[in-house]
């Protein structure tokens, strides 16, 4: 089994994959690090300068002689200055350091996780949609919301401030040892038992951070899936029982998450504790040492000094260790969405295609959801181009299952789906679903204007284009009479509309689009007979001269049917339009 170690480098490593265009910035930020590292070791000197050379009156240093002139260095006034003068030019240098530091990894990190989310949200939108069945959309909204910011942790906040330190504590290490070996040599030994406390925690700390994630994550979703609900849970009175759940669910995210933050508070205890051992020893021992006349007081005070920055950095990596393994957890996550195959894409060898006549053909066409269970079972017929086809049987039989199967949602298990010939395997999915407009039972509208709800298939359609379309789906008028006309905001998923405006407009879109196959997916069920009546009219007119399927229950969406479909228990049958038939057992479904 891979150590923690080796899985967490793995990681950053994908992480920098994954933000490989801002390599240059990160280059930069790296450098900006690794250049206060000399800048850090000349912070002591003003102190040294003030202890030994101008309290106890010693000489200058061999290595500091030849940098300061002889008039400042025999005259303490002017030694006092400089040291005064070189603390405060340090000082502002590092508020320089800090300032330009952060503004540059700030920058980056909005700009990395931006593209990161859009990539993800991207792949996701591609993935099967049996494969959101099984995963939730609502799991994917929190990864793309929740977790990928976590790609900022490792790759700018994880990775490079690690190096910085390990860099640090070597230029550290070497300095110290040139003032004093032993000293040197025990801040070393002392940092031993810090690093493995590192690395025995950080499995700990990765597998409850990635409970807490999955417990964070279940919480989200009954909030949105609760607000999503939000009319049939104010319809049933379920409000108080809802929140109770998502109370539930949120108790064991908080139960998590504090059994996480313990682990990482003990870290940090234990390391606090490791240094505090260090640093006394190498008082006691340097203390020895000075009034052996081995050292100088400024000269343990810089080895304290030093000791400081060398367990500062040590301390940082287990600080970046315990904080890195919610990152990581966050961040693989993220990439688990990413390492899902999109099993719905276009074929090496698919061809750019133009506007289908809308001949359809099922060859032997088997599907199921889940291994051995078929919901369609060696489908096979033939729809003629300009076709107008009812599609009856009781719910559940299929009929939806059919229709996905031809818009190219899922791929059949076995068998063949032609339109105009071609298996659809072999249409460019762009071009494969301009072939088809749907006007679905409850039409999915956006929290925008009327007017790009209308668009939606096609977003650069002139207004006059729209306004026609409108008029087709017979939702002119009721438009026009808003406030701010094809302006309006319908509000999210268009609340502020009602059933049958909804419906108008989903026609309206169709009839933009148009596309040469419609699909009706018992467009009038759930209206008035009135809007049905307008609903209706516009269907008429929208299925002249394309093929048309059509789901329904109800006898005034199947007029005119040239052939209708049957669908019971997984089997396909075709049945001829008897309207006598129809209307009797229509009346009964």
């Amino acid at each position: 089994m891979q150590s923690g170690l080796v899985r967490a480098f793995r990681v950053y490593g994908r992480a920098l994959r994954e933000a490989r265009q801002f390599w240059p910035s990160l280059g930069l930020v790296l450098g900006l690090g690794l250049a206060w590292i000399p800048i850090s070791l000349v912070l002591p000197l003003p102190l040294k300068l003030l202890v030994d050379n101008v309290l106890a009156g010693q000489p200058l240093a061999a290595p500091l002689a030849p940098l300061v002139p002889t008039a400042i260095a025999t005259d303490h006034a002017k030694l006092l200055g400089l040291a005064i003068a070189l603390s405060v030019a340090l000082a502002l240098l590092g508020i320089v350091h800090r300032v330009a530091d952060w503004l540059l990894r700030e920058t980056i990190a909005d700009r990395m996780v931006h593209g990161f989310r859009g990539g993800l949200l991207f792949h996701g939108l591609r993935l099967s949609a049996l494969h959101h069945s099984a995963n939730g959309t609502l799991d994917l909204g929190y990864r793309i919301n929740q977790d990928a910011p976590a790609l900022q942790w490792t790759a700018i906040y994880g990775l490079i401030p690690i190096l910085i330190s390990l860099s640090t504590i070597g230029c550290t290490l070497y300095v110290t040892a040139a003032i004093s070996a032993k000293l040197a040599l025990i801040a070393l030994a002392t940092s031993l038992p810090m690093i493995a406390l590192m690395h025995g925690y950080q499995h700990r700390l990765k597998a409850k951070w990635h409970m807490a994630k999955e417990e964070d994550s279940a919480a989200q979703s009954i909030i949105h899936e609760v607000l999503g609900a939000l009319r049939v849970v104010t319809l049933f009175g379920q409000e108080r029982r809802e929140t109770e759940r998502f109370l539930a669910q949120s108790r064991l995210s908080i139960a998590a998450r504090l059994r996480a933050m313990r682990t990482e508070g003990m870290l940090g205890a234990l390391l606090s504790l490791s240094t505090a051992f260090g640093t006394a020893a190498i008082l006691y021992l340097g203390v020895g040492d000075v009034e052996a006349h081995v050292l100088s007081v400024g000269d343990l005070l810089v080895v304290i000094t030093y000791i400081g920055q060398l367990y500062a950095p040590l301390q940082a990596i287990g600080t970046h260790v315990t904080g890195q393994q919610h990152a990581v957890a966050s961040v693989e996550r993220a990439f688990a969405v990413l390492d899902q195959p999109v099993t719905i894409a276009d074929r090496p060898d698919a061809r750019p295609r133009r506007r289908a006549r809308g001949a359809i053909a099922f060859r032997q066409v088997s599907f199921g959801y889940e291994q051995g269970r078929r919901v369609i079972d060696r489908a096979l017929f033939t729809i003629p181009a300009g076709a107008c086809v009812g599609i009856v049987g009781r719910t559940g039989a299929g009929k939806t299952t059919l229709i996905n199967l031809l818009i190219r949602l899922f791929d059949p298990d076995s068998g063949q789906i032609m339109l105009d010939g071609v298996d659809l395997r072999e249409w460019r999915l762009a071009d494969l679903r301009r072939q088809f407009a749907v006007v679905p039972q409850d039409p999915t509208l956006f929290s925008t204007s009327i007017a790009e709800n209308i668009a939606y298939g096609r977003a650069d359609a002139p207004r006059s284009d729209v306004i026609v379309a409108a008029k087709q789906g017979n939702a002119h008028d009721f438009i026009t009479a808003l406030p701010q006309g094809y302006d309006t905001r319908i509000g999210e998923r268009g609340l502020r509309l009602s059933g049958g405006e909804r419906q108008r407009i989903a026609l309206a879109r169709a009839f933009l689009t148009d596309a040469p196959v419609i699909i009706l997916d018992e467009p009038t069920s759930a209206i008035d007979q009135q809007t049905e009546a307008a609903i209706v009219d516009g269907l008429e007119r929208l299925r002249r001269g394309r093929t048309t399927l059509v789901i329904a229950h109800r006898l005034a969406t199947l007029r005119h049917i040239d052939m209708r479909l049957r669908v019971e228990s997984g089997h396909v049958s075709v049945e001829a339009p008897d309207l006598a038939a129809r209307r009797g057992e229509l009346r009964s479904a």
